[in-house]
């Protein structure tokens, strides 16, 4: 049997382990691409490969080291401002905002107006409560794409959060709800928007129909007992 040489036997990896990420079976597709690894530790299809790998497993620090791998090789052979906008979202994923937030404006800086990295921005934002510039950031996004419906859906949460103006607040949330009547995060926003605005009946309505869709929410269960004046109980 022929050598197949060093390359086609790292594309043999790499073939199979695409194979089984597209059946989901993403433990031996990290065999495959960790074999593939052993054969060129500075391949930028393997790293990233391996990036995506570990991210759909839920292992975001795994992952994030790996994309920094990719991003720190001279030639990477793939589109570096998209595994930054990877590595983002993998960091906000354990919470470290600030340094998320720092890759996001590198990667607008390269790439302004892209709605993807300005929606990262905007929750990382309202993750550290400059709630004003979230909103500023989700704004943005729907003046470049109208039907970002899940930004028109973060306006109106964090409007009706500020009481600022209700009636916008409303407008956004039914944008958002309009295109995607069963979205229960959606109907959350719409319940809370109208809690804002004194619809008590409204809001119980949506409410219903968001915890029917998601019964483990505990952000809707916290919003349908603020609706019915219900404290939480402090721990201790």
């Amino acid at each position: 049997m022929a050598d197949i040489g060093l390359d086609g036997r790292i594309k043999k990896f790499l073939a199979a382990a695409l194979g089984k990420s597209v059946m989901k079976d993403f433990k031996n597709a990290l065999e495959d691409l960790r074999a593939a690894e052993a054969l060129d530790r500075d391949n930028p299809e393997v790293l990233y490969n391996l990036g995506i790998c570990y991210a759909r497993t839920g292992l975001y620090k795994s992952a994030a080291e790996y994309f920094r791998r990719v991003i720190g090789l001279p030639l990477a052979f793939v589109d570096i401002n998209t595994v930054r906008k990877l590595l983002a979202y993998c960091v906000i994923m354990y919470g470290e905002y600030a340094e998320a937030e720092r890759l996001l404006e590198t990667s607008l800086r390269m790439s302004p107006g892209d709605a993807a990295a300005l929606n990262m921005k905007g929750y990382c934002l309202e993750k550290t409560e400059r709630y004003a510039e979230a909103i500023a950031s989700y704004r943005e996004i729907v003046g470049i794409d109208p039907n970002n419906w899940n930004a028109h859906n973060s306006l109106a949460f964090l409007i009706a959060e500020s009481g600022s103006d209700l009636a916008e607040a409303a407008d956004h949330a039914s944008i958002a709800l309009k295109a995607k009547p069963a979205h229960p995060a959606y109907l959350d926003t719409m319940g809370y928007v109208c809690m804002k605005r004194g619809q008590s009946k409204m809001a119980r309505d949506h409410y219903k129909k968001a915890l029917a869709r998601m019964p483990e929410s505990d952000e809707i269960k916290a919003h349908i007992a603020e609706l019915l004046g219900i404290r939480p109980e402090k721990g201790g």
